[in-house]
């Protein structure tokens, strides 16, 4: 059994966990935490826990989260809410419990917490805005998301499939409701502290392999993928904000990040530039796919 009973914490962490896994520090402090931590390790040497359940699942991310529920099926069931979490997130006790909370406050279907400013991302739209409490948005990255289990085990066929990338940019098409279920969560921010990629030839990515991979998810359910575009907001005082051109604008802010981030200058003026392009002009592209997978 997995921490407290069912019945208290319906919340579940499911971290792959590697040697230099920093899952031990979300546990850190005083007090219960409001979620279980599954530790599904990938290589020896491995942090567990005593008081936390763990399994060893040798081999790639995605791959290794889909034997986890082959295994553990009731994991499904006994959750409201399943976050799938990198080892390499920076995060506090608090701050993961509140993140919980406000998916469940919203209704939301699948959601992310915002980066640090001093964070590693593939995304400019993922780094936290203060002007806002969330973000809705037309992807949730492979990061850090977190599902209400119901639309997990609509996901869960796409983990099946064999690839390790691409399946982000395809699992908020799978309703024909999808507006404002997905989201960023300003008001929740972690830090990424590994640099992107730096795993890929363990997740089996060589030279230009990464790329090729999600085209090749893309054209088997004849997707396109334009770009991250966040198209509503829920302000600090509770406000939503439906005009793209304001949260546009407030994009900007991020240029403060400049003199904190970790990035190279040039990923970070195009990552940057791309995300205020996107907010204004490009198409949202939330339309449902059809894509003849049966459920696990």
């Amino acid at each position: 059994m997995i921490g407290k009973p069912a019945a208290v914490v319906k919340n579940l962490i499911i971290v792959r966990a590697g040697r230099n896994s920093l899952h031990p520090r979300w546990l850190d402090g005083t007090g219960d935490p409001e979620f279980d931590l599954l530790i599904a390790s990938y290589e020896n040497g491995a942090c567990n826990i005593p008081t936390q359940p763990s399994m060893f699942v040798p081999g790639r991310k995605i791959s290794g989260y889909y034997e986890v529920f082959q295994r553990r099926p009731d994991l499904l069931e006994r959750y409201d809410y399943i976050a799938l979490f990198d080892d390499d997130i920076s995060a506090t006790k608090q701050d993961i419990g509140r993140l919980f909370t406000i998916g469940r406050e919203y209704q939301l279907d699948l959601f992310q917490p915002a980066l640090s400013w001093d964070s590693y991302f593939s995304y400019a739209a993922t780094l936290a805005n203060e002007r806002f409490r969330l973000r809705y948005t037309n992807i949730v990255e492979m990061m850090c998301p977190v599902f209400r289990t119901e639309h997990l085990k609509r996901t869960l066929p796409l983990f099946g499939l064999g690839y390790e990338t691409g399946i982000d940019l395809l699992w908020t098409r799978l309703t024909g409701d999808p507006w404002f279920r997905y989201a960023i969560v300003d008001d929740v921010v972690v830090r990424h502290t590994r640099p992107i990629g730096a795993t890929s030839e363990q997740q089996g990515f060589g030279e230009g392999r990464y790329d090729r991979q999600i085209q090749t998810v893309l054209d088997r359910f004849g997707a396109t993928f334009r770009g991250f575009v966040t198209y509503a907001a829920i302000e600090k005082r509770g406000r939503l904000v439906r005009s793209r051109y304001v949260i546009g604008l407030h994009t900007l802010a991020l240029w403060g990040a400049w003199h904190q981030t970790p990035m190279e200058r040039k990923y970070f003026l195009r990552y940057l530039t791309d995300h205020t392009r996107h907010c204004f002009f490009r198409p949202v592209n939330l339309s449902k796919i059809d894509f003849g997978l049966k459920a696990a």
